[in-house]
């Protein structure tokens, strides 16, 4: 059989680079200003960058057997999970860290496996990106999604719409850091 998972709803493309103090103050100094005079894939590149759709309330999930829409429930996607970022920059040398990039563009996810033996929503695998730590807020983001601990043999980014970058934010480590240690 062919197991097919879609979720609509609004993504996000943040990344998070560590930058020297002077860079930090020409962001803070410049605001949004500083996307004009970066190319998109400045804040793009590297390992830093975290593309994935946002849990939220209003987010939609499909799950499809063969061609048949099954009653799925996004609380079967986060009883195996996994989470990233943390720790991502605490543990660095790094003294500041930018935030650039946009939080809420409206499209689809599709992951897609075939040839699947039998079915198990226990068995998806979630990992999920929590920019809490970094952001001081609740935002939460789907990276990737495996079935059985297999990759999906396809996967498709659909109906893109719309989006706005976001003000870029510049974090202080060290306190950051005295934050993650208190708690």
């Amino acid at each position: 059989m062919n197991v097919t998972l879609t979720i609509t709803g609004r993504s996000c493309d943040l990344a998070l680079h560590p930058v020297s103090p002077r860079t930090a103050l020409a962001i803070r100094a410049k605001g949004r200003k500083i996307y004009a005079e970066k190319y998109m894939d400045f804040w793009r590149r590297g390992n830093t960058r975290n593309f994935g759709m946002r849990i939220e309330a209003d987010t939609k999930v499909q799950l499809f057997i063969d061609e048949s829409e099954q009653t799925f429930d996004m609380g079967a996607l986060l009883g195996n999970v996994s989470t990233s970022m943390s720790n991502l920059y605490l543990d660095s040398k790094a003294k500041y860290l930018a935030v650039l990039g946009f939080a809420e563009e409206m499209c689809s996810y599709t992951w897609s496996w075939n040839n699947v033996e039998s079915f198990d929503a226990a068995r998806f695998m979630t990992c999920i990106t929590d920019f809490g730590p970094v952001l001081g807020s609740t935002m939460r983001a789907i990276d990737e999604v495996r079935y059985d601990t297999l990759c999906a043999d396809n996967f498709a980014w659909g109906n893109p719409g719309g989006f706005t970058l976001i003000d870029p934010v510049v974090l202080d480590l060290d306190q950051l850091r005295r934050v993650a240690r208190a708690a």
